[in-house]
């Protein structure tokens, strides 16, 4: 018993600790990784995370839709106005209120001068049954519209016409009305093109009223 007795006090003279309390824990390094909290970092920056690349992508891609936005808008804009004939055979065809050279779709002015024509009676040689027809305005695009009848049935609703010409398939022989539902302002100036003779004829009407054309073959 004394031996054992002296074997604890060297223990304890040495340091060394007995009994349930004679375990010595040392804590372990936390090595754990802790994830951050989800938002706070993009809420500070919503960009955060983005590569350069994404970004230079995206502000690409704003800069080529703004650009087709403004293309439809200039197209949409756009007029079908053309410039206007200042030839010698223009300047004749203003006087004459005709013209065998000139093309259809020919503009003579660049505003309407409430010019009223008149009914023309058109004699031709031609051997076709039927012919094309060009009707459209030889001054100022101002929304003028126009209705055309042949032989008492009319071809479609009226329409606006304009410098680009719209074309009808007519007969040789009978009776072509353009009539003038519209005034656009300054008269409803218009110009028809029968290919049957290669002729142009300018003319103009009231809103309300109408030209006859009466076809005749030689």
């Amino acid at each position: 018993m004394n031996e054992i007795r002296e074997e604890e006090k060297k223990q304890q003279a040495n340091g060394v600790p007995q009994g349930a309390n004679s375990n010595q824990f040392k804590p372990l390094d936390d090595t754990r990784e802790y994830i951050p909290e989800i938002g706070q970092e993009t809420y500070d920056n919503p960009t955060a995370g983005i590569s350069p690349f994404t970004k230079r992508m995206k502000k690409g891609a704003w800069i080529l839709l703004g650009v087709a936005i403004a293309g439809i808008i200039a197209y949409g804009t756009m007029s079908t106005s053309k410039s206007v004939d200042t030839s010698d055979d223009a300047a004749a065809a203003l006087e004459s209120h005709m013209s065998t050279s000139l093309a259809a779709g020919a503009k003579l002015m660049s505003s309407d001068d409430n010019y009223v024509g008149g009914d023309l009676t058109i004699t031709h040689n031609s051997n076709a049954d039927e012919t094309t027809l060009y009707v459209w305005d030889y001054a100022a695009e101002d929304g003028d519209y126009v209705e055309v009848i042949v032989n008492g049935t009319s071809l479609g609703e009226p329409f606006m016409i304009k410098n680009k010409p719209v074309t009808f398939t007519v007969p040789t022989v009978g009776e072509v009305q353009v009539v003038g539902t519209r005034d656009g302002g300054g008269g409803i100036t218009y110009a028809v093109y029968y290919d049957m003779n290669h002729t142009t004829y300018f003319n103009g009407v009231d809103q309300g009223g109408n030209n006859t054309y009466t076809l005749v073959r030689e």
